[in-house]
């Protein structure tokens, strides 16, 4: 199957969005106000900086997506099977990213705006169904994680008998794949590293490492 060039130049273009919408979604938090109860956390709906985090959430696994497809066709050749669960792995991330996107901005969301005047009995069910949607929240979390491993690791072998630029962009995934398996692995309430250095780590390794793959894309265009 021959890949039209255009197709890579788009998927260069999403990997490079994508890095901007990765910094959007890691520093965005720090302009929210503070929360103190349930009835301030209701309230951030109507804060601009959530409401801009909250749509580019949704924006950001389609376009990383798109990247990843994009290297996933330009290493079919070389190596076929791991293309072929990398990008299986970044579409069970992707589309459990968005899934849970969706489900806070058209139902937890909804829940937020009725609150300031709802009546007790509906306020009580409002409490209800939000621990239900943490819960599930927290699930799909667990999800994307195991989906974005399979895909940084699968993608990241698939480049590593390459040169050069490819040689770096495949140490990125792998070390994208590794903060993902210490993410997972914090969930379970094993801590292992400092959350210092998730702190410095995650804006490190993500942008960078999209930034990349937007260049590497581009010259295979």
């Amino acid at each position: 199957m021959q890949v039209d060039s255009r197709f890579f130049r788009v998927a260069a273009v999403c990997s490079l969005l994508s890095a901007v919408t990765t910094l959007l979604l890691i520093f965005l938090p720090d302009l929210f106000l503070p929360v103190e109860d349930f009835a301030g956390r209701m309230a951030r709906v109507h804060e601009g900086a959530y409401q801009l985090r909250a749509w580019t959430y949704l924006l950001h696994p389609f376009l990383v997506f798109t990247a990843a497809l994009g290297l996933a066709l330009a290493v079919r050749q070389r190596a076929p099977v791991l293309a072929i669960a990398g990008v299986l792995g970044f579409a069970l991330w992707a589309f459990t990213e968005a899934g849970q996107q969706t489900l806070t901005l058209f139902a937890f969301d909804r829940w937020r705006v009725a609150w300031e005047t709802a009546d007790e009995a509906m306020r009580q069910t409002i409490r209800s169904n939000t621990v239900f949607y943490d819960g599930l929240w927290d699930a799909m979390y667990m999800l994307l994680l195991i989906g974005f491993t399979i895909g940084n690791v699968c993608l990241g072998c698939a480049l590593w008998g390459g040169t050069g630029l490819a040689r770096w962009l495949s140490g990125f995934l792998w070390a994208a794949s590794l903060l993902t398996v210490v993410l997972f692995v914090g969930e379970l309430g094993v801590k292992l590293v400092p959350e210092t250095v998730l702190t410095w780590a995650y804006p490190a390794i993500q942008p960078l490492g999209r930034a990349l793959m937007g260049v590497w894309l581009w010259r295979r265009a």
